[in-house]
């Protein structure tokens, strides 16, 4: 799945802890153990194990429910979707359940960065109001639909409708502050934000967005406080830190401004995946972007496929600053989703004649020359990012994939074998591995390759089917058909 821009993880609320009304209960002889070791496994993060003791018990409400939201929870918003929509065809009627097949479609949507593809979750949170009209989780996520819209007026009126419902939902509060801070409306948004700290004060990026509205407003002893613990809770953040830094020195606090930026510049020095910077895997997210105006706007367009945009704010960027190595490399990326591939590897080209040391920059250039066929270009780009970063899994990838088109199999096998020890369950290192030792005629070395892609992604219909031919070559048929089931099922799912 590309992931350019996924940079964040939108909130997606669902009831993680309501039951279905008295009268849709059943009380059934397995409920007082397997259901309710069911919600122990998940209230403790156990999915996969809530997911087997569930898939042995009749289907209810509470069942179909628990199943859907431990697929989310994995990421498995496919899976999700089918527990969800199987309950409902079946007659299980059920606000929960509309409510988790809109984050099913939701999480998909987002996952994809495809943040305008939210027709099926509007509709399915439409027929949970249906059902319960002061459903909170689905008016939040109504209200996040809308922002990533650009309906601001419709984005208000469902945060606001969600915490009349549930005055204590702290995402509804941190996103209207946020939306009041984007208008300019300076009190509300401190007041919103303040509420949302209040009631969840673990959540780093309310704190970090109440410190830059602080600052704004010239609060300065305040603002620091509220990025001080921005950073405690989110220490992965090279954003919070660049700004914890701009206040220490504007308050004539030199030592310890100049530490924060160094913490800045370090995060993002060994931010080392494709895409562009993450923050923590906890998910206390922040916005994080270029040092400029600009780049954060051009930013905050690419993250909603405003593309265009996009590329008109990297491009005023580099007018006042030529040398914005981050906005070369953003224009680069937008361009290369425009499918611009000429443009787009002259922007990366800027970006590692800026900053020869730039791997990220330099494999993609090296996969843009790869996609154009220009062979021996893509080799010296990839080849100068593994040299520069030798940990950078994406570019012993990339020279896999180079080999494997120039015909030299054994090239490709080394190259992808070094990318899944550099990242463990690559998934498409796996398959592209096996695919190599299939050419070559190492079929249980193929197998093998295969079990892994399927451990890492057993969504991936081509897993299963790519193991399915390896087994067929062993002899293994009853293995072979199993798994053949298997990705027909799952491409039947996508249909």
């Amino acid at each position: 799945m590309p992931a350019h821009f996924c940079l964040f993880a939108a909130l997606l609320l669902w009831s993680c802890g309501q039951q279905a009304p008295p009268a849709q209960r059943e009380q059934t002889p397995w409920e007082p153990s397997l259901l309710e070791q069911a919600r122990q496994h998940v209230a403790a993060g156990q999915y996969t194990e809530a997911i087997a003791a569930l898939e042995q018990s009749p289907p209810t409400v509470q069942t179909a429910a628990l199943l859907a939201r431990a697929h989310l929870a994995l990421g498995q918003h496919d899976q999700a979707q089918q527990r969800a929509e199987a309950a409902l065809q079946a007659g299980l009627q059920s606000a929960e359940l509309y409510d988790l097949l809109g984050a099913a479609h939701l999480a998909r949507a987002f996952a994809q960065a495809r943040y305008t593809h939210t027709d099926s979750a509007i509709a399915a949170f439409a027929q949970a109001l249906a059902l319960d009209p002061r459903r909170a989780p689905s008016l939040y996520n109504l209200g996040l639909i809308y922002s990533y819209r650009d309906s601001a007026d419709l984005a208000e009126k469902y945060y606001r409708a969600a915490l009349e419902a549930d005055s204590t939902l702290a995402a509804a509060h941190k996103k209207l502050g946020l939306l009041y801070r984007q208008r300019g409306e300076a009190d509300q948004s401190l007041a919103e934000l303040q509420r949302a700290v209040r009631l969840a004060p673990e959540d780093a990026e309310a704190h970090f967005n109440l410190g830059l509205l602080r600052r704004e407003r010239g609060e300065l002893d305040s603002a620091l406080a509220s990025l001080e613990e921005a950073a405690r809770l989110n220490p992965h953040s090279p954003q919070v830190y660049f700004n914890l830094a701009g206040t220490y020195l504007r308050l004539g606090r030199r030592p310890e401004g100049e530490r924060a930026l160094r913490r800045s510049e370090i995060l993002r020095q060994y931010d080392r995946g494709i895409g562009s910077e993450r923050s923590a895997p906890e998910g206390h997210h922040v916005a994080i972007g270029p040092a400029t105006a600009h780049c954060n706007m051009a930013l905050n367009h690419a993250l909603r496929g405003e593309y265009e945009q996009a590329a008109l704010e990297y491009r005023h960027a580099l007018q006042l600053n030529p040398e914005l190595r981050n906005a070369h490399a953003g224009l680069g990326i937008v361009l290369y989703l425009q499918g611009e591939l000429d443009q787009a590897a002259r922007a990366f080209g800027q970006a590692v004649t800026l900053d020869s040391a730039d791997a990220i920059s330099q494999t993609r250039l090296g996969l843009i020359y790869l996609k154009q066929e220009q062979y021996p270009r893509a080799r010296e780009a990839l080849e100068k990012a593994a040299r520069a970063d030798p940990a950078l899994a994406e570019a012993a990838y990339g020279l896999g994939l180079l080999a494997a088109r120039t015909q030299d199999l054994p090239a490709a096998v080394v190259h992808f074998s070094r990318a899944l020890a550099l990242r463990p369950g690559y998934a498409e290192a796996c398959l592209n591995l096996g695919v190599a030792h299939m050419r070559l005629g190492q079929f249980a070395l193929a197998a093998r390759a295969y079990e892994q892609g399927v451990a890492a992604d057993p969504a991936d219909p081509r897993a299963h089917l790519y193991l399915s031919d390896a087994y067929a070559k062993l002899g293994q048929e009853a293995q072979s058909r199993a798994q053949r089931a298997e990705a027909r099922r799952l491409n039947q799912g996508k249909e």
